[in-house]
């Protein structure tokens, strides 16, 4: 069973010039169109970011073997393993041709590092990959935004691994490429926190603060938004007049209702799908009539409505917001105790 050559050099090359790549479309895509800019090469900033990540990654386990033959096995996809017979009613399982010309995945790279104990964020890794699918999905301009949150993310991840498991420092590894990165995480921790502390004069909900925090801009898809400084002024709440209290997106400067990218973000959470057998997991509150009601807490994360009668008193069996005006009864003792009330 051949293994393909692997040069570990030629790794980290591609990986620098991957992220040397991300880092200039990323700097185009900022940059306004009559200035020279081009809003599409923010996904291939995406594009070019995360595989030059996941390409230092495999350099980093390229360079925790001595022999190049156990790094490409490493590296490179093994052949699929088939059974035989092994000539006395048994089996026997071999490998079937040589290793692949694709190298391994995201997550085979994960199983890599668990077996040779380096440590990495994989949940920050996992994030990104859901971005990096998600924005595969949308025009370019919808990108916009949302790709400046993927750099400020991938820059703690990265700067970590380079120190911690490459003994190099990022300024020399990465060169130009560096600056442009720690510029853009710092502008983007520093206007996120803007926002947070401006919300917090915004009265919203309690329970509905997880998901404003999940909110992006309709336009250009950033997180970094920040309420409407008029309705601030005015005294608005969002609690109160969530039909008039604006956000304005601090990327693209677009103004739109906040409330409605709240309860969508809820409702995202709790998705499912009836093909699968799966049930609602929300629905529109009795009280205050949004779709903010979660079933599985009988409460509104909105208005904190709850049921004045959560089980049946005959048969505790459950009940939802449609039994409340059977005085603690299920549909089924309803009709029971009608009927002897009419005999």
């Amino acid at each position: 069973m051949a293994t393909l050559d692997l040069d570990a050099d030629k790794l980290q090359e591609n990986a620098l010039t991957s992220i040397r790549l991300g880092i200039e479309d990323f700097q185009r895509s900022q940059v306004a169109l009559d200035q020279g800019g081009d809003p599409a090469r923010a996904l291939s900033a995406v594009r070019n970011l995360f595989a030059g990540v996941l390409l230092l990654f495999k350099y980093k386990i390229a360079i925790s073997v001595d022999e190049p033959s156990d790094a490409s096995s490493l590296i490179f996809n093994p052949p699929e393993v088939l059974p035989h017979s092994d000539g006395n009613g048994g089996v026997e399982w071999k490998p079937s041709g040589n290793f692949k010309r694709t190298t391994i995945d995201v997550a085979t790279i994960q199983k890599r590092f668990k077996g040779f104990n380096i440590d990495v964020d994989w949940k920050i890794i996992n994030k990104l990959q859901d971005c990096r699918n998600h924005l595969e999905h949308l025009h370019p301009a919808n990108t916009l935004g949302e790709v400046a949150g993927f750099v400020a993310e991938l820059f703690p991840v990265l700067r970590d691994f380079v120190q911690i498991q490459l003994n190099k420092q990022p300024a020399e590894l990465l060169g130009a490429a560096w600056p442009t990165m720690l510029e853009s995480h710092n502008f983007y921790v520093k206007i996120s926190a803007e926002c947070a502390a401006a919300w917090a004069n915004a009265d919203i909900p309690e329970q509905m603060q997880p998901w404003l925090y999940a909110c992006r801009c309709e336009e250009c898809g950033s997180s970094l938004l920040s309420p409407h400084p008029e309705d601030l002024e005015e005294g608005y709440g969002v609690d109160r007049q969530d039909d008039i209290f604006r956000y304005q997106c601090m990327a693209c400067s677009h103004v739109d209702l906040i409330a409605p990218l709240m309860i969508d973000a809820l409702n995202d959470a709790y998705d499912y799908d009836p093909r699968d057998g799966g049930e609602p997991g929300v629905e529109d509150c009795y009280e205050c009539g949004r779709s903010t009601f979660i079933i599985q807490e009988q409460e509104c994360s909105w208005c904190h409505a709850t049921l004045d009668y959560s089980q049946c008193k005959v048969c505790e069996e459950p009940l939802n917001q449609d039994d409340q005006m059977n005085g603690g009864l299920c549909g089924y003792h309803l009709h029971v105790y009608e009927k002897m009330r009419d005999d």
